[in-house]
């Protein structure tokens, strides 16, 4: 499994690295060590947690190299401040004799795409001499939208932590997402890497979900494993006939894949109101094996499996195979919270074109300054949130967080609330009841986002694919993975050739099938959180050899680091009746868009799942209301 080679998480001890890794990915020493082979190994009756007997970081693992070295998903520091959060473990009296830290026209909670937004379109709204103070509880910015980077063989490589692709918007369309691209002057011309004439044709995508699904192989070179009985290449283009599906299943799958006209609202809502296990069986009568089919990309996108995710979501993972291919900058959707940033604080991100906007250094010193009107504070997690005497109708909160083990408060006269709800309930110690009640019904599952650094990837080239998917692995992880093809920049150009280097992107969630929506959320986080880096790895490894290890791969020549991103609240579980209510009573999606008192809550999820545009839009409502409340 190349367990014993010498990629740069092997060569961590005691946060120094050894200078044999150093030379391999040109990397410099990092503070937070990633998990040693014994480290990461459990005994029995070891409690499942994060440290090692020995008080080492068995969860966090690698996080690569650059400003987001130390800001790998969910890291373990976070896990654990969120967790004694949600489990009261934060001395009350201790909170009340805080540090006083100043007041505020307005503290955002929250420092992903989402708390950003809100941040400028308050100071849009309100005049640029407002005082804002931005909580942020990672190591860095960006929310799930933050990329992973490597230096392998002297080659820069960027991948996508979470948040990934998006459609270019139709230029002056007047939605807005145009209008922040105009804004912010963003590019809607890309160029790409290039592919030698000389080699075989290959055809890439240029983000990691259009392979997932099938639906653009007229656009992607997939290949399909299907265990003893091998690989099968563009299954769909021949409709099938080469698969080991039954004739039935074939039958089925295609009409299910022909089934991608746009809903009408009646036809939402009907959706809604079953699972999607329920709509493909019983009401199409589709054969079983479409269901198995369209299980993981289920999983992943809705976080649970099709016999608790509503049919309404389900039915729109089916689109046009001819659709226009999604795009993807080189670090996922990192780019729009950096120009966010730029935007608020441009000593923080210097320059103004798009080159340094996607690889330049953040200034970290300039994000936190006493000079400026605009503060953000990274590494500091919001404990409480609460109007001043109890008093809704009034115009003064106090807000509590922790940082670097200290705890501070501050006053505001206006909070945006863009961290997830999962931990907003937690915070808004005197939100109104049937708020509560709304928020009781918000549900999350996690997410695993795997980069894998290859020094080369000739096995995938020889077998004709970019990218892959799988069947049936017990002992395995995912269900598909790919490579892209990447953006280029004048300062940014990485070679797309197989005895190159690149990044293998594995997405997957962790759904239990049989169980309800809520439950499976949290039996899957539990299972989530408390497996070790090291188990991770040893599956990737794994699945790895059982796919390609007779195609040539060799997992101690070929891989030169692996980060793992986990995210334990990554998608909203939507179960029937989410979306638009059940039996008369409203969606709790509605509660929660209210807020209370002057308190705006504008988190990604709010119109039903996460997504880039939605925290912006949420956020940037958020912020707008905050600033009339002023």
């Amino acid at each position: 499994m190349g367990l014993d080679a010498r990629i740069t998480r092997r060569d961590f001890v005691n946060g120094t690295l050894a200078g044999a890794g150093a030379a391999v990915l040109g990397a410099s020493p990092r503070p937070v060590a990633a998990a040693s082979r014994s480290a990461g190994r459990r005994t029995a009756g070891e409690p499942a947690t994060g440290t090692s007997a020995a008080g080492e970081d068995t969860f966090t693992g690698y996080g690569g190299v650059g400003d987001y070295a130390r800001a790998n998903g969910n890291t373990w520091p976070v896990v654990q401040a969120a967790h004694r959060l949600r489990d009261g473990q934060y001395d009350s009296a201790a909170l009340a004799h805080a540090t006083a830290a100043g007041d505020f026209d307005l503290v955002v909670v929250g420092g992903g795409i989402a708390g950003l937004s809100a941040a400028h379109y308050f100071i849009k709204a309100t005049g640029v001499d407002r005082r804002v103070l931005l909580l942020e509880n990672h190591a860095m910015l960006g929310g799930e939208a933050r990329q992973n980077e490597f230096v392998v063989e002297g080659e820069r490589l960027l991948g996508p932590q979470g948040s990934n692709d998006f459609i270019v918007p139709e230029r002056s369309n007047g939605s807005l997402l145009d209008s922040f691209f105009t804004e912010f002057d963003l590019p809607r011309e890309y160029a790409w890497q290039s592919w030698d004439s000389k080699l075989r044709p290959l055809r890439f995508a240029r983000d990691n979900y259009s392979n997932m699904d099938g639906f653009q192989e007229s656009q992607v070179d997939i290949g399909y494993f299907f265990g003893t009985k091998g690989w099968r290449k563009n299954i769909w283009a021949n409709a099938l006939a080469e698969t080991p599906f039954s004739a039935a299943a074939r039958r089925d799958l295609l009409k299910w894949r022909a089934n991608h006209s746009a809903l009408s609202e009646s036809e939402s809502r009907r959706l809604d109101t079953l699972t999607y296990k329920d709509y493909l069986e019983k009401i199409c009568g589709y054969d079983a094996a479409v269901t198995r089919m369209v299980e993981p990309i289920v999983g992943l996108l809705s976080g649970v499996s099709t016999d608790a995710a509503c049919a309404r979501l389900g039915r729109q993972l089916v689109e046009a195979p001819d659709r226009a291919m999604a795009v993807s900058f080189p670090g996922g959707n990192s780019p729009f919270p950096r120009a966010l940033l730029r935007g608020l604080l441009t000593h923080s991100l210097p320059g103004k074109d798009f080159g340094s906007l996607m690889y330049g250094p953040v200034n970290f010193t300039a994000l936190d300054r006493d000079t400026q009107s605009v503060r953000i504070r990274l590494n500091a997690t919001a404990l409480r949130v609460e109007h001043v005497n109890g008093d809704r109708g009034g115009d003064a909160l106090a807000v509590r967080y922790e940082r670097a083990g200290s705890l501070f408060k501050v006053g505001a006269r206006a909070v945006v609330m863009a961290s997830g709800g999962w931990i907003n309930k937690h915070i808004l110690v005197d939100m109104p009841a049937d708020l509560r009640t709304a928020y009781d019904q918000f549900f999350y599952a996690p997410a695993l986002i795997v980069n894998v650094a290859l020094r080369q990837w000739r096995f995938l080239y020889d077998m004709g694919i970019t990218a892959c998917r799988w069947f049936d692995a017990d002992d395995g992880i995912g269900y598909c993975c790919n490579i892209r093809q990447n953006m280029v920049t004048d300062e940014h150009t990485p070679v797309l050739h197989p005895d190159h280097p690149a990044v293998l992107s594995f997405y997957l969630g962790l759904p239990i099938p049989g169980l309800p929506a809520a439950a499976q959320g949290a039996a899957s986080r539990a299972r989530f959180l408390a497996t070790p880096y090291m188990d991770f790895e040893l599956r990737i490894r794994r699945q790895m050899m059982s796919l390609f290890g007779s195609h040539g791969f060799k997992p101690e020549r070929d891989i030169a680091a692996i980060v793992l991103n986990r995210w334990g609240h990554a998608r909203l579980i939507e179960p029937p009746g989410f979306h638009y209510g059940v039996e008369g009573r409203p969606s709790p999606l509605e509660r929660v868009r209210e807020g209370y008192g002057r308190v705006a809550i504008g988190h990604s999820e709010l119109n039903g799942a996460q997504h880039w545009g939605s925290a912006l839009e949420y956020g940037k409502r958020a912020g707008e209301k905050a600033a009339a409340m002023l």
